[in-house]
């Protein structure tokens, strides 16, 4: 017994005597400079924020407001955090050019999913696949987007006008598969009706990615590899990752079939002796901007073509983003229109201005530039409900901020979205659902849903020619109603932003 006791002391001895030398470092000294609490030894501020991945957000958010809408601190586990809501501190992240690093939590609980992909990769992968990628989203291929949405929607208005004038609808349920089927298309080379099943088991498996992704994050437990694979959780994430990466496994045969047929052609056509057919090849390719063709025809630095693990570890990134982050935003932004009809009634009217007599026309992308109060609206509903919550660095080296407080190096920084769009100083009444105030000169870097900087999202204008051809297609074919009192959303802030249950909405057909 009295063994026992003085180990129980000796160990109490060493924590507390870590503890303190943790305090006594330069990185915790510049630290100190931050509001925000150490918590307690070892763990830190681990559990303040509790075992409930849902219930982070407003715990998060609760500190904010205590430690005076600014910045602060928060120490879980051995990892320091800065959470950054000031605009001047955000820019001085996300600017940076040479701390693109991502956290080591938030990579470790994406990579299970995504592998390296240029999400979590450095380097020279990330260099070189985001370079692979940028004809895909240049903007010259965006009137073909445009093309693409609109080739889709009337079999959207089939399934939606079932339920006109009827019970709500989930708008999760369809617009997720119309978007999947949009992006497979342009980006994948390949048709696949999703639409025509919602239930696919690869839309179920996709769906449950944002809640293991965010509970692997801050369920620290997890990182205890041994343990974690004994438990169900653990068994339905495998269950899932091989749903998710057999879809990409498959739309990669389908297009490499497609792809050999038009290098056969293209070599049947050009047997000229002095034509460099593997460059007119890559010249072609980049032409049509089908990303995966590129994927597909990509090399590693020795010469050899890209191994299939890796090209499926990109696709699969850019096939579940690509659709879940416009699906959420799109869905959400219809809620607030259904929520405030008199601000949906402007957007009608601004779409009537743009399409005059000829309302059933599809729009251009010239038409779409011209949406601003739409636009707006669009980025008030992300403001409002923010769909991807949070994005952070893991620092290599000391990070200055504007106010002279220096962020030391090991630290990570957390560009966080929902205190930042909060902050009354940048959006007055922020309670409010204002559009207009979008019209308003506003902080480079108050609003940076996409990102910024040398990491920002590589597909943000894709996004936005996708969400507003959609949403322009959508409001001029119905009028959305708010869905009963029992099916209001309950939004959860996890790394995207979802409702648990679903986004119902009562649609009523529009007098064209």
């Amino acid at each position: 017994m009295i063994l026992v006791a003085t180990l129980l002391c000796v160990l109490v001895g060493l924590v507390f005597y870590y503890d303190r030398k943790r305090k006594n470092t330069r990185a915790k000294k510049l630290l100190s400079k931050f509001n925000g609490s150490d918590g307690l030894p070892i763990i830190g501020n681990a559990l303040e924020l509790g075992f409930d991945s849902d219930g982070v957000s407003k715990i998060l958010l609760d500190k904010w407001r205590k430690y005076g809408m600014t910045n602060y601190r928060l120490t879980v586990g051995s990892e320091e955090w800065v959470m950054l809501c000031e605009s001047d501190d955000v820019g001085s992240i996300l600017g940076h050019p040479t701390e693109l690093a991502k956290p080591t939590e938030r990579n470790a609980a994406m990579m299970p999913f995504f592998g390296n992909s240029v999400s979590t990769s450095e380097g020279e992968r990330w260099k070189s696949t985001r370079k692979l990628m940028t004809p895909s989203f240049h903007f010259k291929t965006l009137e073909a987007r445009v093309d693409a949405v609109n080739s889709r929607t009337d079999a959207l208005y089939q399934v939606l006008d079932q339920y006109v004038d009827k019970a709500p609808v989930d708008i999760y349920r369809y617009l997720r598969p119309f978007m999947f089927d949009i992006l497979c298309n342009t980006l994948m080379g390949v048709d696949d009706n999703m639409l025509a099943n919602p239930d696919h088991p690869y839309l179920d498996a996709s769906a449950r990615v944002i809640k293991i992704a965010t509970e692997n994050y801050f369920s620290y437990w997890r990182n205890i590899s041994f343990i974690f694979k004994l438990t169900p959780i653990y068994r339905e994430m495998m269950d899932t990752i091989k749903t998710i990466r057999g879809y990409s496994d498959k739309l990669i045969r389908e297009r490499r079939v497609k792809l050999n047929e038009f290098i056969e052609e293209i070599k049947s056509n050009n047997r000229d002796a002095t034509v460099d057919i593997n460059a007119l090849i890559h010249e072609k390719v980049s032409e049509k901007a089908c990303l995966l063709d590129s994927l597909l025809l990509s090399t590693l630095p020795n010469g050899d073509p890209a191994p299939d693990e890796t090209i499926n570890e990109e696709i699969t990134l850019l096939c579940f983003t690509g659709h879940y982050t416009t699906t959420m935003t799109m869905a959400h932004t219809l809620y607030c229109l259904a929520k405030y009809p008199e601000i949906q009634e402007r957007v009608v009217e601004e779409q009537n201005s743009i399409f005059n007599s000829d309302k059933l026309r599809q729009p251009t992308n010239h038409d779409l530039i011209e949406m601003k109060y739409l636009e707006a609206v669009i980025k008030e509903s992300i403001r409002v409900i923010p769909t991807v919550t949070k994005i952070g660095r893991q620092l290599q080296n000391d990070l200055p901020l504007k106010d002279g407080r220096i962020i030391p190096p090991g630290t990570q920084v957390v560009v966080y979205y929902e205190a930042l769009y909060a902050d009354p100083k940048m959006f007055p009444e922020p309670e409010k659902y204002k559009p207009e105030r979008f019209f308003n000169s506003l902080h480079p870097y108050a609003f940076v849903p996409f990102s910024a900087g040398p990491r920002n999202c590589i597909g943000f204008r894709y996004a936005w020619v996708a969400m507003k051809a959609t949403l322009s297609n959508f409001l001029r074919r119905y009028e959305v109603l708010p869905g009963a009192p029992e099916d209001e959303p309950k939004f959860a802030h996890r790394i995207i932003t979802e409702s648990i249950n679903g986004v119902k909405l009562r649609l009523k057909k529009r007098e064209l």
